[in-house]
């Protein structure tokens, strides 16, 4: 089984009541139905609940839990806990699936491949009218920046296990960090190239401030402090500026080599 999970907050008087009924059309219209969906709602003021129990009513919500406000990621974990499946998504609400066999596709070729996990491309939907774009998922980046979105992933449920949750200290950014955990401790994922879901622009992460105080803290972190590199060392790598100094101790300084040629490739790679 697929467990699916829903964090959301005020979706009607925000606007997003139609995505939210295309999300949600887009998971329980897909070919692979073994799924339980889990949507925790933060403590809407709105009638976001009397939307949600529609839903759960008509048996498309499997689990519908209602918390506090305490952040995306707090809501995330909770709803990890309260998963029973083998393989788990986190689909927010301003995400929909354009693949209607993706998570068929996932799930076979984790089993065909002994993966621990797969990711593909988004399509990112402008709310200003602005000209979509694709971002495509890309491992090799993943120490210097977000390789893939969590919502196109599809991770085995034993993987949250061995690594933990989410850092619920970070606001912006803690999927970022367990990515970055993930793969420092080895675990091997597949990349399908094909744009499977719409994503509007825009949410937590387009705080482009926060992401970088969070984004140099998670590098330090998780690698940084390791291999003698500075707070301010980890943000320039995210920031990509890359002194002389910075590309040395990048060289002699980092023994993992997986770490040390994604750095060298967002080097090389200043378009990306």
């Amino acid at each position: 089984m697929l467990s699916i999970i829903t964090p959301c907050l005020n979706l009607v008087s925000e606007g997003r009541e139609l995505v939210f009924r295309k999300m949600m059309g887009s998971i329980h219209h897909q070919s692979y139905t073994n799924i339980e969906h889990i949507v925790i709602d933060n403590n809407s003021t709105d009638n976001t609940k009397i939307l949600l129990n529609e839903y759960s009513r008509n048996g498309w919500i499997t689990t519908l839990a209602f918390e506090p406000e305490r952040g995306i990621y707090t809501t995330m974990n909770k709803g990890i806990t309260l998963a029973k499946g083998n393989y788990i998504n986190i689909m927010n609400t301003d995400d929909y699936f354009i693949d209607l066999n993706y998570l068929e596709k996932a799930v076979t070729k984790i089993n065909e491949t002994n993966t621990d996990f797969v990711h593909a491309d988004r399509l990112i939907k402008s709310k200003s009218g602005k000209p979509d774009t694709v971002k495509r998922g890309n491992e090799r980046q993943a120490f210097f920046r977000m390789p893939f979105r969590h919502q196109t992933m599809v991770v085995k449920r034993e993987i949250f296990d061995e690594i933990g949750l989410f850092d619920e200290k970070y606001q912006v950014c803690a999927d970022y960090k367990w990515v970055l955990q993930m793969l420092i401790a080895s675990k091997k994922g597949l990349y399908i190239p094909q744009t499977v879901l719409s994503s509007l622009d825009g949410g937590a992460s387009s705080n482009r401030e926060k992401c970088v105080e969070e984004v140099s803290q998670i590098l330090f972190e998780c690698y940084g402090k390791e291999y003698n590199l500075t707070l301010e060392d980890c943000k320039n790598i995210y920031l990509r500026n890359f002194s002389t100094k910075l590309i040395s101790k990048i060289i002699f300084k980092i023994k993992n080599r997986k770490i040390r040629n994604s750095l060298i490739y967002g080097f090389l790679n200043e378009q990306i």
